[in-house]
């Protein structure tokens, strides 16, 4: 039976669900259920947070992605450069614009993009890098960011999984010329359904995504300066995304505290994904290294732990994207993202974890053969 389920979402938010009532009062008594004075006030809220001018409020994601590459004006013959281990979505976004994925090996030991080799990928057609901040930890955005200077290239950070990141360099969302993020219910904050935003200090940027966001939209519903989506954060959503702001912090610290226990229990997070530097991450998954995935799964299955696997694959082996790319590849071309895709196994993690529900985890690392993870370096 099993003791801890991979997530409870539904555990943490019954323990406020009053306040979640009263979001939906909130709305109702607006008048507003598209757009309206919530959604800008979360808007406003979130860009404050990030510590950018502008917070664009879009359904989701991959919407984000896409809508901030249109409005640099990247597409068809254009290359973004890409990390090869990530969720699908970061490639898709670049697909939907007609612009071509150019995938880079990742960390062995962050599963970020690595810097190092982004310059060999770069073509007189490259527009853009495409960083993703890996589980929550930040990837190394002075290094990109001081290439895409000396190249002239657009840096748009896909930062699903990093709400709430600081670096030395500033907030992970301000760290590049706009940023993606995802709201989905799993992400350190999450809404109660689909959602995501754009976050930039472009405002001309800001300005082309909140039209197209919108069906192109000009001053008023009519007038149509260009194509568009249909894509747009509704106030609901934002009323919980408020709420669940005010408690980022709180919850990235319980994160952190969870984390420390799995790495002590380990000693020092041997075989643990981005565990060099932990106070970098703010820890939307926890992820170990395995030598017999299968193996690691069914011990701690074994244990009354559910695991997942971010992700199983990498960009070469992703049918429906290998028709973009350049030329064929293989593995030993991305070595790190083939290995991490045969590996990775992600731990229960999050604030709506018992103490109990941690002590069945830090029980289970305590007693786990070290022979199942892989070494670090």
């Amino acid at each position: 039976m099993t003791q801890v389920p991979f997530y409870d979402l539904g555990q943490l938010v019954r323990s406020y669900s009053r306040q979640i009532h009263t979001c939906l009062d909130e709305v109702i008594d607006s008048g507003y259920f598209v757009g309206g004075p919530i959604t800008g006030r979360f808007e406003a809220e979130f860009a404050a947070s990030v510590g950018t001018d502008h917070c664009v409020g879009t359904g989701n994601g991959l919407d984000a992605l896409r809508l901030i590459l249109e409005a640099y004006g990247i597409g068809a013959g254009d290359e973004v450069i890409v990390p090869a281990f990530t969720f699908f979505a970061t490639w898709l976004g670049v697909t939907q614009v007609g612009a071509t994925p150019v995938p880079v090996d990742v960390q062995a030991w962050t599963g970020n993009i690595e810097p190092d080799l982004i310059r060999a990928a770069v073509s007189d057609r490259t527009k853009a890098i495409l960083p993703v901040h890996l589980n929550g930890r930040p990837a190394d955005m002075a290094k990109i960011n001081a290439i895409a200077d000396e190249l002239d290239l657009v840096v748009v950070e896909d930062a699903a999984q990093a709400h709430g990141a600081r670096t030395v360099g500033g907030n992970v969302g301000a760290l590049g010329d706009a940023a993606a993020f995802s709201f989905y219910p799993t992400k350190n904050l999450g809404a109660l359904g689909d959602a995501g935003c754009v976050t930039t200090s472009d405002e001309g940027i800001a300005e082309r995504i909140r039209s197209r966001r919108s069906y192109g939209q000009g001053a008023n519903k009519y007038e149509h300066l260009d194509t568009g989506w249909n894509s747009r954060l509704d106030p609901f959503q934002a009323c919980v995304l408020s709420l669940h702001l005010s408690r980022l912090d709180e919850w990235t610290n319980r994160r952190r505290a969870i984390v420390a226990r799995y790495a002590s229990a380990l000693g020092d997070g041997s075989g643990m994904l981005g565990a060099g530097d932990p106070e970098d991450s703010v820890w939307h998954h926890v992820v170990l290294r395995a030598t017999d995935r299968p193996q690691l799964q069914s011990y701690f299955s074994q244990a009354g732990i559910a695991t997942d696997v971010h992700y199983p694959y990498w960009i070469g082996t992703v049918a429906p994207m290998q028709r973009y790319l350049l030329a064929p590849v293989h593995e030993r071309d991305f070595p790190g993202a083939a290995a991490l895709a045969s590996e990775v196994t992600s731990l229960p993690i999050g604030p709506w974890m018992s103490e109990a529900q941690v002590d069945v985890v830090v029980a289970a690392l305590e007693l786990l053969p070290k022979s199942m993870l892989v070494a670090a370096l």
